[in-house]
């Protein structure tokens, strides 16, 4: 028997508060992925996205918070794991603005895409307009070539008017 057991138990607890501080993290990780991929498909929303990044904030401090409950906060250890900890709490804020700059490019893109479906509907109506008034052209040519061969067949002068 333990002389303490009652420090087992405690280390035990503290030790399965870690391991579910720790996978809670990875959950929100996994789960801010995949709000910051739909987003960007345009499949769900920017409040989401932010949502899944407190999230994966909160976890984060969480699991720092369990940390320093049984660690020296002037360890070589905490400080690497203070700073880890601030390097997801930065790299969390980059996704959510890199989520948004690619939702403000898609939607820039997609208006330049309508200016060019645009663009192009417009040269095409101008080029159709242009064949029309080719085709008109080549039909009145013919019709007037027609009317001075009549007239030349019957000896009148083409510029004359008999």
């Amino acid at each position: 028997l333990e002389a303490h057991p009652a420090f087992a138990t405690d280390d035990y607890q503290w030790s399965e508060g870690l391991i579910s501080a720790s996978r809670l993290v990875a959950a929100a990780v996994h789960q801010l992925c995949e709000a910051a991929n739909a987003l960007v498909q345009g499949h769900s929303s920017e409040e989401k996205l932010i949502s899944a990044a407190k999230q994966v904030a909160s976890s984060t401090a969480h699991l720092l918070v369990a940390c320093k409950v049984k660690s020296d906060l002037d360890s070589r250890a905490m400080q690497r794991l203070q700073s880890a900890g601030h390097a997801v709490k930065t790299a969390t804020e980059h996704l959510v603005m890199a989520a948004r700059s690619a939702i403000h490019e898609d939607e820039r893109t997609l208006i330049i895409s309508q200016r060019m479906v645009s663009g192009i509907a417009q040269v095409m109506d101008a080029q159709e307009q242009v064949l029309r008034k080719e085709r008109e052209l080549i039909e009145a040519r013919g019709k007037l070539a027609a009317l001075n061969k009549a007239r030349y067949e019957r000896g009148m002068s083409p510029n004359t008017d008999h």
